[in-house]
């Protein structure tokens, strides 16, 4: 009985130690019982709109999201947690992305969240305030003011002379610009590519908007012709831009240079292989076409653990693929037993992140908000039936106001 006696302190204080968890960390004792994290597990969220006209453009970022957490799972996830996400739906709208993000961190408690969304202004200040790590597509000005949010690529900053370069070595000189009606970041993304094919000298045709649902492509291709373009830029989606293609081309009135700025989709030629014969695309990362260890492993992974997706090459896929692997890292850098916060600070800490080589070296502790202005140029061929890099590594400058 006096040996028990003894015993009994030591005995207290392990129990004491075993009910703060991570006794033997200090200050990450607590760091355990952060949201969306078990001993087994790590749960993070997705806001992307699932409906809406811009869920054809997004359909394929949940394979990206699929296909990257399949590879980390495989290899026993990270600090030994599978990683688990749960998504929303914000229809394209800043209003439906605020609901969505509250849905995930207030009712689905997780960690962290993926923004593959145009609408992340909705959400931005709610989620910094509590301190909430995201990552994802940077195409709002929010996402250079605050140091929660990463993404490998701005749009938002100050525009660049870029394509409108690209532009003028491909013998263009007269641009016009045909954007997405009633819509605020569309008309920023314009403001940036009229800016640049200024301050590369060449002649703004003018701008004009487009939707499918309100405007007759014949008719917009009529006026592209009488504005004496010889070089068209859509900033509008593929079912839109591939309509007024087509009328063009039933005009025999196609421009000399035609660039959009997405539609770098394998499984979009299959389709409409002949409207797009001629197309440039810009990309800001390494083209599926130049191959290579990176490329050969996002393409495995999205063959073996996305099989919703019949093609892997597609821009949305690859972007959400890059947009899971950043949080990947910040969980890695948050520790074994990880806070938001410190997930926060271990990524801000990196200074050359490239994706495995899928991207151009990253410094997330200097460059958030520095606007991209590398960019590499794919072309559709004649006959429609794939993609040719025909300007590797691209780069421009800012142009400050």
């Amino acid at each position: 009985m006096r040996r028990c006696s003894r015993l009994a302190p030591a005995l207290a204080l392990l129990a004491v130690a075993t009910l703060t968890g991570c006794a033997s960390q200090g200050t990450e004792a607590t760091a355990c019982d952060s949201p969306g994290v078990t001993p087994n597990e790590v749960r993070i969220g997705l806001l992307y709109p699932d409906s809406g006209v811009l869920a054809p453009t997004f359909s394929s970022s949940r394979a990206g999201i699929d296909a990257r957490l399949g590879l980390a799972n495989e290899h026993g996830g990270v600090h030994g947690r599978k990683i688990v996400y749960d998504w929303q739906d914000d229809r394209g709208t800043a209003e439906a992305n605020s609901q969505g993000a509250r849905t995930l961190v207030e009712r689905q408690n997780v960690f962290g969240v993926i923004e593959s969304s145009f609408s992340a202004s909705g959400s931005a200040q709610y989620l910094a305030d509590r301190g909430v790590p995201v990552t994802g597509i940077a195409t709002e000005d929010i996402w250079s003011r605050y140091r929660n949010m990463f993404s490998f690529s701005y749009t938002d900053g100050n525009a660049v002379d870029t394509f409108g370069t690209f532009v003028h070595g491909r013998g263009g000189r007269r641009v016009l610009l045909v954007q997405a009606a009633l819509s605020s970041s569309v008309s920023e993304l314009t403001s940036k590519y009229d800016q640049s094919i200024r301050a590369a000298g060449l002649d703004p045709a003018g701008i004009l908007s487009y939707s499918s649902q309100a405007d007759n492509p014949e008719e917009t291709a009529r006026r592209i012709v009488e504005s004496g373009a010889d070089t068209v830029i859509f900033l509008i989606q593929p079912p839109d831009y591939l309509q007024v293609l087509r009328a063009l081309r039933g005009a025999g009135r196609l421009p000399g240079l035609v660039l959009a700025v997405t539609g770098y989709d394998r499984q979009l030629l299959e389709t409409s292989g002949a409207q797009m014969a001629g197309l440039v695309i810009p990309v800001f990362y390494r083209p599926f076409e130049l191959g290579g260890a990176a490329v050969e492993t996002y393409e495995r992974a999205v063959t073996r653990f996305a099989p919703q997706i019949p093609q892997a090459q597609h821009d949305f896929a690859l972007m959400s693929y890059v947009d899971t692997d950043m949080f990947i890292r910040g969980l890695e850098a948050a520790g074994p037993c990880p806070t938001r916060q410190a997930f926060i600070d271990g990524l801000r800490s990196v200074t050359h992140y490239d994706a495995g080589g899928l991207i151009a070296p990253v410094n997330f502790a200097t460059g958030l908000g520095r606007t991209t202005n590398c960019y590499s140029f794919v072309q559709v061929n004649p006959t429609g039936t794939a993609f040719d890099v025909v300007d590797r590594d691209r780069c421009g400058r800012e142009i400050t106001q």
